[in-house]
């Protein structure tokens, strides 16, 4: 387990890697299937084209993929990549150390696990920045994903208006190291009361 779980308070049975194509990929194209990925624009795409996109993610140098466990068992999905390379890095004014995130949580039991999908991001925004060293994440969810829009707010997330990016109409918000540790400062002090 990372040194920073423990130290900010993480859910200790979440983990990151590197998402293995071959070994992965039926798994994250049956979540892909799901009602509510539908903000990904995947719902029609092969098993076979899915492992392609994730191939050429997995070998190119503008974007990785990580797949999520909760208790050993996958549990969501996790793309980092660089504004600078991507159709984003057009429309706002790319800092050093930005780097561009989205996740999608799958199926992970039977009955919801209250604040699981809380607990994933709050895991996913220090895997950014304690591992990936980034200086600030930046989302571009589309405008109608409401639920994402109210996560994002809870790690910290301020949006900066809204955007047209080639598939959709997207909110652009960012998300410093310190705005985000703040939020688990808060969560604690609520907790304590």
């Amino acid at each position: 387990m990372n040194n920073y779980v423990t130290e900010l308070g993480l859910n200790p049975w979440i983990d990151i890697r590197l998402l293995d194509v071959e070994k992965d990929i039926e798994t994250i194209h049956a979540w892909f299937l799901m009602e509510y990925a539908a903000f990904w624009n995947m719902q029609n795409a092969s098993l076979a084209e899915t492992r392609q996109i994730y191939r050429e993610i997995q070998q190119g140098n503008r974007m990785e993929a990580y797949l999520g466990f909760y208790k050993n068992r996958p549990a969501f999905l996790m793309e980092s990549y660089w504004p600078e390379h991507d159709e984003l890095g057009e429309l706002y004014p790319v800092e050093p150390g930005d780097i561009g995130m989205h996740f999608m949580v799958g199926p992970v039991a039977e009955k919801p696990v209250p604040g699981f999908t809380r607990d994933v991001l709050r895991h996913i925004m220090a895997f950014l920045f304690y591992q990936k060293k980034a200086s600030r994440v930046v989302v571009e969810p589309d405008v109608r994903n409401d639920k994402v829009h109210k996560l994002n707010a809870f790690v910290g997330f301020h949006y900066e208006g809204t955007i047209q990016l080639q598939k959709k109409k997207a909110s652009l918000g960012f998300c410093s190291k310190d705005t985000f540790l703040n939020t688990l400062q808060r969560v604690i002090a609520s907790e304590s009361i």
